[in-house]
């Protein structure tokens, strides 16, 4: 897809969010929402562009309903496990003796586009217990407060589940020996 037809199907879906949002139909309204579409892409094409691409090119369109469905899939997931995390850390905070296993894991991603990497280190921090420490390139150092925090990023599910979304290959499980115990010296 080239620059054009990104730059015109980005506005659109903004303005059709616009729309669903406010669900006012009047002129003021509408006229506002296109406005606002159109300088919200002037300002980001660029970059929603170079996220968008892969080495050789852009997204086809045709994926994309794909993906979409497949993100709302992936953000209902992570809800469950953002819901999860935070009683098991409820539980460690509240028990009396307070059982921390602090814990740092060092991997390397196989993530190709920006945006998916960038995906990544995002939910692994939204993740109560969880906190992506430092990116370099494709390298992730990741800090956590018990290491059963970390099992679906030792075990790939979370990299395969943004790798589904943004129509990358599935990504191989991290090695446990890369687990570290103990805080970030």
């Amino acid at each position: 897809m080239n620059v054009r037809r990104t730059t015109v199907v980005q506005a659109l879906l903004l303005f059709g969010f616009w729309l669903a949002l406010s669900q006012r139909f009047e002129p003021l309204f509408v006229v506002t929402g296109a406005v606002t579409a159109v300088a919200v892409t002037a300002v980001t094409h660029r970059i929603t562009g170079a996220c968008l691409r892969h080495d050789a090119g852009h997204l086809p369109v045709f994926r994309i309903p794909g993906a979409l469905l497949r993100g709302v899939t992936f953000s209902m997931w992570m809800g469950g496990r953002i819901l999860m995390a935070s009683v098991q850390l409820a539980i460690i905070a509240l028990s009396p003796r307070m059982p921390l296993e602090p814990c740092t894991i060092r991997f390397r991603t196989q993530l190709r586009r920006p945006i998916a990497r960038a995906t990544l280190a995002n939910c692994i921090s939204l993740v109560p217990g969880t906190l992506t420490v430092d990116i370099e390139g494709t390298e992730f150092v990741v800090h956590a407060l018990s290491p059963t925090q970390v099992d679906d990023l030792v075990s790939g599910e979370l990299q395969n589940r943004i790798a589904a979304v943004f129509l990358e290959e599935e990504q191989p499980a991290v090695d446990r020996d890369t687990i570290k115990e103990g805080d970030i010296a």
